[in-house]
């Protein structure tokens, strides 16, 4: 483990040697000090994480339960586009968040990045729809139930995090001193 970070599993808490203080996984941000982009890509990438892992459980065993291995496989297929979907999410508004752009060239790049996200989504998709070896209704069903968990994860990280609303200085005329 490096000198950075030091996790403490008896209190579920995580000290990060770069925001310089103790967060609870789950937590809602210290108040002292606003969030910055990169706790909040953390925790987006870290409750992505845990929901991705219940719903690769939940898929597999439902893939088994109304196709045998053949909706494994679907489980399977569904599990990797839903992970391209989530965790390229928050890379990329990290990413961009450290290239200093206007709103409207960040705006651009994110809805770019989203479009690839989608063409891949959809070359998987046309690419197991004459698949033998798994069920492609089963795989796109569980592909859209991913994707919703996805932006629950999202949607809950969102809802939870402090980010600063500043307002930019108002300019004055000299004229109405």
């Amino acid at each position: 483990m490096s000198e950075e970070t030091n996790v403490n599993t008896d209190e579920k808490t995580t000290t990060d040697a770069k925001s310089g203080g103790d967060r609870r996984l789950f937590a809602k941000p210290r108040r002292a000090g606003e969030e910055t982009v990169w706790d909040l890509m953390y925790r987006a990438i870290y409750q992505s994480v845990m929901f991705l892992l219940v719903f690769a459980v939940l898929s597999a065993i439902a893939g088994y339960m109304f196709s045998g291995i053949l909706g494994v496989w679907s489980a399977l297929v569904a599990i990797v586009a839903v992970v391209l979907l989530c965790l390229t999410n928050p890379v990329l508004v990290a990413v961009l968040s450290r290239m200093h752009l206007r709103p409207a060239a960040y705006l651009t790049w994110f809805l770019l990045g989203w479009m690839v996200k989608i063409g891949i989504v959809v070359v998987i998709l046309l690419g197991v729809q004459h698949a033998s070896w798994l069920n492609p209704k089963l795989s796109a069903v569980f592909m859209l139930i991913g994707a919703a968990v996805i932006l629950a994860a999202e949607i809950h990280t969102a809802a939870t995090s402090r980010v600063p609303y500043v307002d930019p200085p108002v300019k004055r005329d000299r004229d109405d001193d």
